[in-house]
């Protein structure tokens, strides 16, 4: 066994374990099959509620077994609403509990209302009652992948991107929504079965006291990794000891409050243009994704299309964070959905508004990966939590919003919405370039160093 364990000042849980093993392979093994059986719950409405031109097209919607009629066809988009709102109760219910209670219980209460969630989207006997489940299953979703995937960001989204790639063939050899949701109820009890083989987090349970159990849980890891521990408890004491001065210093932070995003006029700025921009690419990137068959071609191609477009959007946005500043591509991504959006109006060839409309899925996904890393950069630490907390939550009007994009668009023509998705992002590739450049910067701890020139001016 190779006794060459990090150094006893340990930090972070990786400062024991190791940066990597086969302990964290088992966890991004897990979060990567996760991840893609998320893409599909989130992603397969697409399917599930497809607008088909006659009665015996080849792609039957769920809206065919829930008595739906042209006049009704907008409960198609009510339903995806109801799962956005599930995202969105997710996001103020279960990341409070997992902190709280520990991740692994609540992974486990998700995991059981996600299999019910599914079961009775399944037997629903109408529309509403599907809506619901839908609820049900989107409270879930989000909580699950990003507690244990900060690490692995790119490789756990490449498992997203496999799931929606994944879709349309479900699609095409299963024809029935029920049957594309019975594959998703089979691979969650399958996680299910996996999650008994998984332990808690050996960082909460340190941050808790619970210092005997994390011990336990180290052990067998770095058995599984190959590593001695002989010094765990020398480690253990050094990691408690950083994790209670953090906890301290959380408690002191304990007086700030929403209202400080907006106490100067700079944090002002940075929450304004964090919130739109949150609002208005969840927009577009659901508007554009579950969408596709509104630009022409084969649907079951442009969607496996749109999915597969996001692979190179998340390799090349890490090689472009090493080039180029944040604000910088922050804007140009915007552009490019612009640019891409408002070409589509003149657009003649099918071919070509299909390749516009990818090209917009590209420039969305790529803004998206960069408006996760400049957030957290431009909060200071004490508010940085609530910042984030509150752009998402405001994220979560957009991708609502998204699904009545497909009606606007039945009823007005494509037109309206291209140019409304063209407007909304062209404002917004103007207004990131008031934010301050970030790369190579000093994260701000305070908010009054958030106000000094050296952080704010550009």
């Amino acid at each position: 066994m190779n006794n060459n364990n990090p150094n006893p000042g340990a930090k972070h849980v990786a400062n024991i374990l190791g940066e990597w093993g086969r302990w964290q392979f088992k966890w991004t093994v897990f979060v990567f099959v996760m991840m893609a059986i998320s893409a599909i719950n989130n992603m397969g409405y697409a399917f599930h509620a497809f607008d088909n031109d006659f009665w015996c097209s080849d792609v039957p919607p769920d809206l065919m077994n829930k008595t739906q009629v042209c006049h009704r066809a907008h409960l198609a988009s009510m339903s995806q609403v109801f799962y956005m709102l599930g995202y969105f109760v997710s996001g103020l219910i279960f990341s409070h509990y997992s902190d709280k209670y520990g991740r692994r219980p609540i992974i486990f209460t998700s995991f059981i209302i996600e299999i019910i969630g599914i079961v009775s989207c399944i037997l629903s006997p109408n529309i509403y009652f599907y809506s619901i489940s839908r609820f049900f299953v989107g409270m879930v979703i989000e909580n699950c992948g990003p507690k244990y995937r900060a690490d692995i960001y790119v490789l756990t989204d490449i498992g997203w991107v496999l799931g929606y790639a994944a879709i349309p063939g479900l699609a095409y050899w299963l024809r029935d929504y029920r049957y594309m949701q019975l594959t998703s109820l089979i691979a969650t009890i399958f996680l299910l079965l996996w999650y008994y083989l998984l332990c808690e987090s050996p960082r909460w349970l340190l941050s808790t006291g619970r210092i005997g159990r994390a011990e336990h849980i180290l052990r067998k890891a770095l058995k599984t990794n190959g590593l001695s521990d002989e010094n765990l408890g020398d480690q253990l004491k050094g990691l408690s000891e950083y994790l209670q001065n953090v906890q301290s210093s959380d408690k002191s932070k304990q007086n700030h409050t929403v209202l400080d995003l907006v106490k100067t006029s700079n944090l002002r700025k940075i929450s304004m243009i964090m919130w739109y921009t949150h609002a208005v690419v969840a927009l577009l990137y659901y508007g554009i994704s579950l969408n596709m068959s509104d630009f022409g071609g084969n649907f079951y191609i442009t969607f496996l299309l749109s999915g597969l477009v996001e692979l190179p959007s998340q390799l090349l946005t890490v090689v472009f964070f090493r080039l180029f500043g944040r604000r910088l591509l922050f804007s140009t991504f915007l552009t490019i959905t612009s640019v891409s959006c408002l070409a589509i109006i003149g657009s003649r060839a099918e071919w070509l508004t299909v390749l516009l409309a990818l090209i917009g899925k590209f420039g969305v996904n790529s803004a998206w990966n960069v408006m996760a890393v400049v957030g957290p950069e431009l909060y200071p630490t004490v508010i940085r939590h609530r910042g984030m907390g509150v752009a998402q939550v405001v994220g979560r009007l957009g991708s609502i919003s998204a699904p009545y994009m497909k009606n606007l668009a039945a009823i007005h023509g494509l037109a309206p919405v291209m140019i409304l998705y063209g407007v909304l992002s062209g404002v917004g590739a103007l207004i990131v370039l008031l934010l301050p450049e970030t790369k190579g910067r000093e994260i701000p701890d305070t908010i009054e160093e958030t106000d000094q020139d050296n952080i704010i001016n550009t």
